[in-house]
């Protein structure tokens, strides 16, 4: 996820909570929400793979 897409989830985010965001923004916002889930999945794989192969290092 880039920073654009970043952003653009933090002012749908905000638009959730305000009840503001119109059903063409709630799509792109679960989308985004998706994506950001994903990204931060991979991430801590990631970690844990940097910190098993330190351990065993």
């Amino acid at each position: 996820m880039n920073n654009i897409d970043f952003e653009r989830l933090n002012f749908l985010s905000e638009k959730t909570l305000t009840e503001t965001i119109t059903p063409i923004e709630l799509k792109e916002f679960k989308f985004l929400l998706n994506e950001w889930n994903l990204s931060a999945e991979l991430n801590l794989f990631n970690n844990d793979l940097k910190i098993n192969h330190l351990k065993h290092s």
